[in-house]
């Protein structure tokens, strides 16, 4: 599922792989982190598009922290809806600078997952 709202773009599916953590240095000594994320994304047609996601900041610190979870950790296969602004990746995949990440929706609730419900 993908949809646009203004500059932003939304999209859903399952991920494709486990996220994968980045370190860059900084010019002051420091180092930046970025997580990659690579969604599979099914459209109404029938194919299945794979979108790469980046997710920096506060994004990035809730990704690595579900990434660690001992309760439904975000791994491969795990639904997830990001929005963000678009973009496109060096061998010209789309890609979407997350801005919003949701991993627990209703869209993806079991109602006999009664373990996670006894949580």
């Amino acid at each position: 599922m993908a949809f646009k709202s203004g500059d932003f773009e939304y999209v859903a599916g399952n991920l494709a792989a486990a996220p994968r953590l980045g370190r860059f240095p900084a010019g002051d000594g420091t180092y930046s982190e970025v997580v990659w994320m690579t969604l599979a994304v099914n459209h109404g047609d029938g194919t299945t598009e794979y979108v790469e996601l980046e997710a920096r900041g506060k994004t990035k610190e809730y990704v690595k922290n579900m990434a660690r979870s001992d309760s439904r950790p975000l791994a491969k296969g795990s639904f997830v809806m990001a929005g963000g602004t678009p973009g496109k990746t060096k061998n010209g995949r789309r890609k979407l600078r997350v801005s919003v990440l949701a991993d627990r929706t209703s869209l993806d609730y079991d109602v006999l997952d009664w373990d996670y419900l006894k949580q």
